[in-house]
């Protein structure tokens, strides 16, 4: 049987334990629960194979059609301090999917595959997150060039995996992973599903258990350099600011996740101080997190900033974001200025009210602190605008340009972007919708038709325009990526079923759809 505690923590009472959970792509812990992943796989009689990038995949084969198959899977590597079951509750979902085939002892026609999609997150590579969906979609990665954020690249990286990963399993007694080129080919992809927690409290405020996507927004994603402080800040206000507006809150959510300038400004200290402070708000999930439910240590900054850009005796001199992801709200951004030793009170008080009002603003708080953390000089703005249906990346960089531009002409500032991503918002499948639909009504399921504000493996694994996808959530609190993330026994009991249920129809439908028996025509009779 496949045992909810043997994935995830659960107290004596059935309730799941909240906890820091640190299992960062291709590192130990992703591998030690991998390892119980590859077990419960081959327990189940499935052949387990692994691919180029590290994508595992536990596969029943297809009787007559091998060439196509139906997927159910999702991720186990966390961000760092995240919650246990953001990713696994997927692939625990996957796993209880091919156990209910197994129990029906029924050999379909095609394949049913439990994948384990590599490297979700992008905490291990900042900035680039679904690196194994994206691998079996035919991006051209370059394992080479792609660098972690302790300075290896993908190749060393995923070398080193493999090989940890055949050693834990040796050791758990397991068989060894047939290796292939990619564990998924865009052509066999007939349905593919993916559960998760939903990634806010929308689901449970409504009162609803599942949550039926019907769309999943993409990142459009850059990095900004801009070397002069109050510009910066200008833009990251404006970008936010704009984003609040009535007309764009279904559209896009923005978020900075660094801010990390060192200014070019040469400091004299005679009859000057120097001020460090540090701003506190709450990490969470740049896409799930709606913008006026925020704790924005960047934004605060930023606001404070801009209170006091024009005061005349106050520099700002460095800004910075110690441990910032790609696509998350940061939790801390520190400042470091300089004024006169002994400030007028009017001074003072300005001060005290940008503090008061930042801070009101933002939803955080500031503390003074001895120094700032030493910093990056590489480091600079990275910019994540998840677009939702109504945006693209065409209308989100004219977005992006038409703030910038009007902020740099005044200051006469330079300013250089990057562009790190520009993902199209994806829209899953209607007849699936239905059906999951028909399912939840079929067990008096409450359920919600909702868009994804996050990305996912299933958004970026196919460009098999046939293919047929669909995302489902269950409710919990506590956001995403965020320590407080919690489900219950019995929403992931409901998720499992809706989510198989789904699968057995869609096993049956494509069993019917690709072995009927081949139309003879006349003429072929008469050739």
């Amino acid at each position: 049987m496949i045992e909810i505690q043997d994935f995830f923590d659960i107290d004596e009472n059935g309730i799941p334990i909240q906890k820091p959970i640190n299992r960062v792509a291709f590192t130990k812990a992703d591998i030690a629960y991998k390892v119980k992943v590859i077990q419960a796989m081959q327990k189940l009689g499935m052949t387990v194979t692994i691919d180029k990038i590290g994508n595992i995949c536990g596969t029943f084969a297809g009787k007559t059609r091998p060439d196509k198959s139906i997927i159910c899977g999702s991720h186990t590597d966390s961000v760092d301090n995240g919650g246990q079951f953001d990713g696994p509750l997927g692939v625990f979902a996957a796993l209880k999917t091919a156990e209910k085939i197994t129990q029906s002892g029924k050999q379909n026609d095609v394949n049913y595959k439990a994948v384990v999609y590599a490297c979700e997150e992008s905490t291990r590579f900042e900035g680039k997150a679904c690196l194994g969906s994206k691998y079996l979609r035919g991006d051209d990665l370059d394992f080479d060039a792609i660098q972690s954020r302790d300075g290896l690249s993908l190749r060393e990286i995923v070398e080193n995996y493999k090989k940890e990963l055949d050693e834990a399993l040796e050791k758990a007694g397991c068989d060894p992973l047939v290796e292939v080129d990619k564990v998924v080919t865009q052509d066999e992809i007939v349905t593919a599903l993916e559960g998760h927690i939903e990634q806010s409290d929308e689901l449970r405020k409504s009162g609803k258990n599942i949550g039926i996507c019907t769309s999943i927004s993409a990142p459009y994603r850059l990095k900004a350099d801009i070397t002069d402080i109050p510009t910066a800040a200008n833009f990251i206000c404006k970008l936010k600011e704009d984003a609040q507006n009535p007309e764009n809150l279904t559209k896009y959510r923005v978020t900075v996740p660094e801010f990390s300038i060192l200014s070019n400004t040469k400091t004299d200290l005679k009859d000057k101080k120097l001020l460090a402070l540090r701003c506190h708000g709450e990490n969470n999930h740049s896409g799930s997190t709606p913008m006026n439910e925020r704790k924005d240590a960047v934004y605060g900054t930023a606001k404070f900033i801009e209170l006091l850009g024009d005061e005349p005796t106050i520099q700002f001199l460095q800004t910075n974001t110690p441990n910032w992801g790609a696509n998350q709200i940061n939790s801390c951004c520190e400042l470091l200025l300089e004024m006169d030793k002994n400030p007028s009170p009017a001074v003072r008080q300005r001060l005290l009210q940008a503090q008061k009002q930042a801070s009101k603003m933002a939803n955080v708080t500031f503390e003074r602190i001895p120094e700032i953390t030493e910093h990056d000089k590489k480091s600079g703005l990275f910019v994540d605008v998840r677009q939702q249906l109504g945006m693209n990346p065409k209308l989100s960089c004219d977005m992006i340009f038409e703030t910038i531009k009007d902020i740099v002409h005044k200051t006469k500032c330079n300013s250089y972007m990057n562009i790190t991503a520009k993902g199209e918002p994806y829209i899953t499948n209607l007849d699936l919708i239905q059906s999951a639909t028909g399912i939840c009504e079929t067990q008096q399921i409450p359920y919600k038709i909702m868009p994804s504000w996050p990305g996912h493996d299933l958004a970026t694994l196919t460009k098999n325009l046939d293919a047929r996808t669909l995302l489902l959530f269950c409710d919990s609190t506590g956001g995403s990526h965020n320590v407080e993330e919690a489900t219950t026994l019995d929403a992931i009991k409901k998720l499992v079923t809706v989510e198989s249920t789904l699968a057995m129809q869609e096993l049956e439908r494509a069993n019917q759809l690709y072995t009927a028996p081949q139309k003879v025509e006349y003429e072929d009779v008469i050739r």
